[in-house]
């Protein structure tokens, strides 16, 4: 006698094998060889229904260029790589579908991962029959079709035109980047001979970390930009991980901290700092960890007001300069905002440390943004001193002549496990090359303003400032500040 558990057991099994030949988000889960062993099963997150809802679009041709970039051990070859070509086959047996990879070891990893799930009991009941060729290693064939095929990066590909393309990962490391031979002729063989077997309506898929800028994801969306889809899931997102279970925060934290931060970024962020080309030098960060009441705070206010992706951050910076010179960065603050979201950032910071005084960049519409920071200032009985300051001059020479020497001379001291620290540590690497440096031209701009109001508390009218340590005069930094109308 079946009993009402049995049948609904039966029923959500039948429910899960049909999902499972309908969608990928459920098929790759359904398919796990370990569902059984609890350290080993596959566990779904939210940015691996990213990766499945992607490589679906491909699937039915909404998409035929995917770039995909998710930190190691987070499954992106697993269901790039090995089980996609499976669900893809379950929809359409005459695909021919190649991957790609630095290595023969690698390439046959790739596919006996795939065959190992096809021969699992859970994909046999899906009804896909796959006729295997046992004597050879770099592939399997579905019957009167040729399947799944591995190759290894630069060899040739003469057969029959390919319909799923994958490349995962064509270099093995950071060594192999960082060789212009080894990268150029990489490109060569992408450009002369994968491309080649392509037809108008194949799919690239790209599965690649980024150690080099000048890789070849770079080049490719240098001239085909609009054609490629990018996802990039960071492995810090908001104060968390993406995969808490496996990869907890502070696990992450304790490995930055271990690793170089060009490696970290590469490997976990997608974000590759190429060493030795900048202004800036890991060996020039230093920290502190304390929680001191300082006397005189300073913060610094550099607004970006949008939202969309290409634009720039909005930037706080709150720091304590000490009678020696010596800079403490207290917070530092980043995120795309709008107006009111950065007066009530600033207002929060100013109060939760104190700060003596803020300044703010006002060009054009920002100074709207000053004024109103001094509206809700008083509306929240709140009383800091406000400047405005309007930089002139070019970014660059600003950064550099107020943080390099500080940095290299070591007086400047970041916060232990302070937020966004990381993040402006790789603003500062990849300085003057990198996409953004709102954190690091806001710092520079903070504590050139701090200086000044330093000099002007302790100094009064005694000194020229010309005769200060503190002076910035044009000539000497090739930029000058204008603080409330007046020219420093």
């Amino acid at each position: 006698m079946v009993t009402q558990e049995d049948a609904q057991k039966e029923l959500r099994e039948r429910i899960k094998k049909e999902l499972a030949t309908r969608l990928l988000e459920y098929f790759v889960p359904y398919v796990d060889p370990f569902s059984q062993n609890e350290e080993k099963a596959y566990i779904f997150k939210p940015f691996h229904k990213i990766l499945t809802d992607a490589l679906e679009r491909a699937l039915e041709r909404w998409v035929k260029k995917i770039m995909i970039s998710v930190p190691p051990q987070h499954w992106k070859s697993t269901i790039s790589t090995q089980r996609f070509p499976l669900f893809a086959h379950t929809k359409d047996p005459t695909l021919y579908i190649v991957s790609a990879s630095y290595s023969w070891d690698l390439a046959k990893t790739h596919l006996s991962k795939a065959r190992q799930i096809a021969e699992s009991p859970q994909f046999k009941s899906l009804g896909l029959p796959l006729n295997f060729d046992t004597n050879w290693a770099f592939e399997y064939t579905l019957k009167e079709w040729w399947g799944y095929y591995a190759v290894w990066v630069w060899w040739s590909l003469t057969w029959r035109p390919i319909d799923i393309g994958i490349i995962d990962d064509v270099h093995k490391d950071r060594l192999e980047y960082e060789s212009d031979t080894i990268r150029n002729n990489t490109w060569d063989w992408y450009t002369s001979v994968f491309l080649s077997r392509l037809h108008k309506n194949s799919i690239q898929i790209w599965v690649m970390t980024r150690w080099w800028e000048d890789d070849l994801f770079w080049r490719i969306l240098a001239l085909e930009w609009d054609e490629w889809e990018v996802i990039n899931i960071p492995v810090i997102q908001w104060d968390t991980t993406i995969f808490p279970e496996r990869f907890p925060y502070e696990f992450i934290q304790k490995k930055r901290w271990v690793m170089w931060e060009r490696d970290f970024q590469a490997l976990y962020m997608w974000d590759p700092i190429n060493e030795g080309w900048g202004d800036f030098k890991k060996e020039y960060f230093q920290y502190y960890d304390r929680n001191t009441i300082y006397k005189k705070k300073y913060s610094f206010i550099d607004p970006a007001i949008s939202q969309k992706e290409s634009a720039d951050y909005t930037a706080i910076i709150t720091i304590w300069i000490t009678a020696d010179n010596q800079i403490y960065i207290l917070d530092i603050y980043r995120e795309k905002a709008l107006p009111d979201e950065i007066i009530d950032n600033a207002l929060r910071i100013a109060e939760q440390f104190k700060v003596d005084v803020i300044w703010i960049e006002t060009i054009q519409y920002q100074k709207m943004l000053a004024l109103e920071l001094r509206k809700q200032m008083l509306a929240r009985n709140q009383l800091y001193k406000i400047h405005e300051m309007k930089p002139s001059g070019e970014k660059e020479a600003r950064i550099r002549s107020v943080l390099q020497p500080r940095y290299s001379l070591m007086t400047i001291h970041h916060k232990l496990w302070g937020h966004n620290v990381s993040e402006l540590e790789t603003e500062a690497l990849k300085f003057p090359n990198g996409t953004h440096d709102d954190m690091i031209d806001a710092l520079s701009s903070c504590i050139a303003m701090a200086s000044i109001e330093y000099w002007l508390e302790v100094n009064a009218t005694e000194h020229p400032m010309e005769l200060h340590p503190y002076s910035y005069k044009k000539e000497e930094v090739a930029f000058e500040f204008a603080v409330d109308d007046k020219v420093y």
